[in-house]
């Protein structure tokens, strides 16, 4: 079937010729219309089911919203986890959906089921919001306003009204949450003492307001040729319109609005606020939709803001377009990237050049790379998928193979054309030179492949990562092999038929000869292979024991989230003063380019955020990954500065990835579980002492904080109805004194407002204060303290559910880059430490988690994979003394992997394993190459099997090995030398391992599997039989 192959592409090279130069045109077309992203979608689809209970406290929205929710939504199918958070006045149910599932489908089965439960919801909860469905990473630019000239209440209108319609409107946009500004809301302040006199109640403002602002049909005139319709207009959509609101007809004037209230334009209770740098304005919050290409969504929406900027700032209004632009991250890694594999291409020509001395035949091995690559990124676009940092780090990591098979081949055919000499059949040679190599490399190929297998079927977060990386990879070994078996020998037919082939080297000869007499030498001692090997093999997997383990290293985005929670109950404007603090000494760090802060949570956000939390984002100007560590050590610094609050410090993406992985932001999630709240929190609070002991943590925080200031009003029937008052009247004083009692809307052109009743308070605006309210009815009045029992005591703040069951978070950052033993510490310190309750349990998640899980299956995988390899190599050879030899060589080329990671820190990512991973199958692939070799020179062209066979075989590999060895190795040097830098975080630690790998696989390869081959491979008599390989035969 190879010599079929092959012999076509000979038959008709030009067609072959110009089939390639059509995949380098269409290649080059995709690569520039491709869709490009940092990291491919990391995290299963998921959604958010908001449910607004105005005035409810945490319990009942538990019990009343939460609750009935989360029955209905656990049992739906394609819902993978649910977790909940219900606070004051809002319940929110985040559902994350399976692997593979069809997200529109199980949005649509979870909407089916809310639409069932919210009929059992208590009268005034909100209908049940399910949000959009967003990328993994959620933000895709956050934009601040500030102004000078406009108050917070018209900014808040212009941001509302003018840009987030605009903005939404752009496609890939899914969501934009405006915090801060000051949202407009018409006011109806009740003067107490005329609504008293008048013998009205508020339930009779309440009726008043929703008649002065309802909007009715009118139907429509039918006349004999035409319908016309009939639009009545008397909504009062002004102040001074809804003033003149009749509330009872007198016997003389009517009851007017006016006469028993004010009326006017005022801001809303507001649920969070925010800092722009400093200063109160609005923050628009954008979200990109799912599947969405960040790139082009954030320049369509920087293209749309900038139609805007010139109203904008005509009006006073100063924009600041990129307070979190992950875009920013994604640009520059795509940047570093490509200049990694442009400087990697030059470096390769280079190494071609010295090596092979004719530029055709330079070129002839280089042209296969593009090719190679191309056809894979043709092939990922074919299927709808985006050029990320992982797939692209999958074409980086397959430059050893694409180059393997280039300079294999070509070194073949060259060497056979030089051997032959003029006057031969270029044709014949050329085919018979492909041959001889094509065969072993189809099985290393595939050896290849199975290697890399238990990458490409991880899951969870990990496969997410890292499975584009794999089937990247093995696209661009596959079109690699195609193109060797029909571009580069139809190429090398018509560049060198007729080119007279310089000679190799002197350099290169003299080291082949150099390189024959030390193997002579270990031939006839080949127990020092032997031992040198175990001995490798011994050193490398105990290395493995010695590494710290991190599932993914820190990104250098150049941004980072900071979390600082006041005390429970703190108020906006605490949070705001202290913020204002914080920003001046944040922005005073060199480095720090913008500062923003959000206190609370945004009317329709994602967050459950109460006024005591909040969360700065802090932008970076163009920095190195070593001033990025620099300037977060002063970022920790003024956040340790401020005693009495909580903090926490992390860049955006490991926000992300800790939130997918455990529900929590953190790095190191611990979850508490059990019936009692009470005992939730103390035990919270133990495992929270006994994690701050461990050597590392950082960031120590107990979640749900276990209490926040409440007063408590226990409403008397029978002393309401002793003062001629309801229940009703009681509530609807309370609301309208406390929040304001909304009724209405008001629509005033393309703007909506709500209309509230507000009762002001008299005195100073205290707790204590609170008995003195003044309960109205429509015929009598009482304070409150007269009607109820009023008290100040501590509630729940919020309450944190997992799958149903109740729980408690402690979270941490560890400050080491080895979590996972940061983990292994924190459980026995805890289990020492912490004694459980009857009915408690801990649950660990967070990265470390993911990191054991992602081991525990690539081991898995591994060990099948393996099985594979050997039976792959068993079809090859036909004995297991060839296969054996092959394995051999393993352990001695990750040795040299082991020295690079021990070289950056001993910390094994899951990218570094994927570098091992990747280089088993390149040591493997070049033991293949040469034990078949051997096998090519005994069976097919008849030399007897000893020592000058098998140094023949080895002599004539040096060329090759050294070649792919160094070509490989200038390829990933750029990527090896910017570890730590934007984009080559996970790509860094990978081509370390490669390039140490390739170090001592060369060793191995060109030192000791010689002497290992002629001891093990076929005894000294060369009479003997020993089998024919499967190679041969091809």
């Amino acid at each position: 079937m190879l010599s079929a192959i092959v012999g076509g592409s000979l038959q008709r090279p030009r067609l072959v010729i110009l089939a390639a130069l059509l995949l380098l045109l269409y290649g080059g077309l995709t690569v520039l219309r491709a869709k490009y992203d940092v990291f491919p979608e990391f995290v299963p689809a998921q959604a958010s089911v908001q449910t607004e209970a105005p005035g409810l406290v945490a319990d009942q929205v538990e019990l009343l919203v939460t609750r009935p929710l989360e029955d209905v939504i656990n049992g739906a199918n394609g819902v993978a986890s649910v977790r909940s958070e219900s606070i004051q006045g809002l319940s929110v149910i985040n559902i994350t959906f399976n692997e593979g599932a069809d997200p529109f489908r199980a949005r649509q089965i979870v909407s089916e089921q809310l639409a069932q439960a919210a009929g059992r919801l208590p009268a005034g909860v909100s209908v049940p919001a399910l949000t959009p469905l967003t990328s993994s990473t959620m933000d895709l630019l956050k934009i601040g306003f500030t102004s000078d000239r406009l108050d917070l209440i018209q900014l808040r209108d212009l941001i509302e009204w003018t840009v987030r319609p605009r903005l939404l409107a752009v496609p890939g946009v899914a969501r934009a949450n405006i915090f801060g500004g000051a949202p407009r809301r018409l006011e109806v302040r009740v003067r107490s003492a005329d609504l008293l006199a008048r013998n009205l109640s508020l339930a009779d403002v309440a009726g008043a307001v929703r008649a002065a602002t309802s909007v009715r049909g009118g139907g429509f005139i039918d006349t004999p040729n035409q319908r016309i319709l009939v639009e009545p207009r008397g909504q009062a959509v002004t102040a001074a319109a809804l003033a003149q609101a009749v509330v009872a007809p007198g016997a003389g004037l009517p009851v007017r609005l006016g006469d028993i209230a004010d009326v006017v334009d005022a801001p809303a209770p507001q649920f969070g606020e925010t800092l722009i740098m400093g200063k109160r304005g609005s923050l628009l919050t954008l979200s990109s939709q799912y599947g969405a290409n960040t790139l082009e969504v954030t320049h369509a929406v920087e293209a749309a803001l900038a139609d805007l900027r010139p109203a904008l700032t005509a009006q006073g209004v100063t924009i600041y377009p990129a307070l979190h632009r992950p875009a920013n991250f994604i640009e520059t890694a795509l940047r570093h990237i490509e200049i990694d594999l442009l400087i990697g291409a030059v470096l390769i020509m280079v190494i071609l050049m010295i090596f092979l001395r004719s530029p055709r035949v330079a070129f002839v091995a280089f042209v296969s790379i593009p090719l190679s690559l191309l056809a894979a990124v043709i092939v990922l676009d074919a299927l709808g998928q985006t050029i990320n940092t992982m797939s692209l780090g999958g074409l980086a990591v397959a430059l050893g193979v694409v180059i393997d098979d280039a300079v294999v081949g070509i070194e073949n055919i060259v060497r056979r054309l030089r051997l032959a000499g003029p006057g031969t059949q270029a044709a014949k040679t050329v085919l018979d030179a492909s041959i001889e190599v094509r065969a072993p490399i189809v099985y290393a190929t595939f050896v290849l492949a199975a290697t890399v297998a238990p990458i490409l079927f991880l899951s969870g977060l990990q496969g997410a990562f890292f499975s584009p990386l794999a089937f990247s990879f093995l696209l661009a070994t596959l079109a690699s092999l195609v193109v060797a078996l029909t571009v580069t020998p139809a190429l090398a037919l018509l560049l060198l038929q007729n080119t007279p082939l310089h000679e190799e080297p002197r350099l290169l000869t003299r080291l082949k000869d150099a390189h024959e007499g030390m193997l002579r030498r270990l031939c006839a001692r080949p127990a020092i292979a032997v031992a040198a090997t175990l001995m490798m093999g011994v050193v490398t997997i105990g290395s493995f024991f010695v590494f710290g383990a991190e599932l993914l290293p820190a990104f250098r985005e150049r941004h980072y989230v900071l979390a600082l929670n006041g005390p429970p109950g703190a108020s906006i404007d605490w949070m705001r003063n202290i913020g204002g603090h914080v920003t001046h000494d944040l922005l005073a760090i060199p480095g720090v380019a913008t500062v923003e802060q959000q206190i609370g949570r945004a009317a329709a956000g994602e967050d459950t955020w109460p006024p005591n939390r909040s969360e700065f984002h802090v932008e970076l100007g163009q920095v190195s990954g070593h001033q990025e560590e620099e300037i977060l050590t002063r970022i920790r610094a003024v956040l340790d500065s401020y005693p009495g609050v909580q903090t926490e410090a992390l860049t955006f993406l490991g926000d992300r990835i800790g939130e997918s992985l455990s529900g929590e932001t953190a790095a190191v999630a611990i979850g508490i579980y059990g019936p009692d709240l009470d005992v939730l929190d103390q035990v919270g609070s133990q495992v929270a002492a006994a994690l701050s002991r461990v050597p590392g943590a950082a960031d120590v925080q107990v979640k749900s904080p276990p209490a926040a200031p409440l007063v408590n009003v226990a409403l008397d029937p029978v002393r309401l109805g002793l003062s001629g008052l309801s229940t009703t009247d009681a509530y609807d004083s309370i609301e309208a004194t406390f929040q304001g009692q909304t009724v209405a809307q008001i629509t005033d052109g393309q703007r909506i407002a709500d209309v509230a009743i507000v009762t002001p308070r008299e005195g100073p605006n205290e707790p204590e204060t609170a008995g003195g309210l003044l309960v109205q009815g429509a015929a009598s009045a009482a304070a409150l303290s007269a009607v109820a029992d009023v008290s100040s005591g501590e509630g729940r703040a919020s309450i944190l559910h997992d799958g149903g069951r109740r729980r408690q978070v402690v979270t941490a950052n560890p400050t080491t880059s080895d979590v996972t033993g940061f983990v292994a510490r924190a459980r026995a310190e805890i289990a020492r430490s912490v004694h459980l309750p009857p009915g408690v349990y801990l649950e660990y998640s967070g990265i470390a988690e993911g990191q054991a899980a992602a081991s525990r299956q690539v081991l898995v995988n591994v060990a099948v994979a393996a099985v594979a390899v050997v039976a792959l190599l068993l079809l090859a050879f036909g004995d297991g003394r060839a296969a054996a030899l092959i394995l051999s060589g393993a352990p001695f080329a990750l040795a040299g992997g082991a020295l690079g990671i021990a070289l950056i820190g001993g910390v094994l990512s899951l990218g570094a394993l994927v570098g091992f991973v990747t280089l088993f199958g390149i040591a493997a692939r070049n033991a293949i190459l040469l034990v078949s070799h051997a096998d090519h020179l005994v069976e097919v062209e008849h030399a007897p099997w000893g020592i000058e066979t098998v140094l023949r075989a080895a002599r004539e590999r040096v060329t090759p090995i050294l070649m792919t060895a160094l070509v490989t190795a200038l390829g990933l040097l750029p990527l090896a030398l910017g570890t730590g830098e934007a984009g080559r975080e996970v790509q860094g630690p990978m081509a370390v391992v490669i390039l140490g790998g390739l170090l001592t696989s060369t060793i191995m390869s060109l030192v000791l599997a010689p002497p290992l081959i002629l001891a093990f491979r076929r005894k000294a008599d060369p009479g003997q039989d020993v089998g024919q390989s499967r190679l041969a035969e091809a």
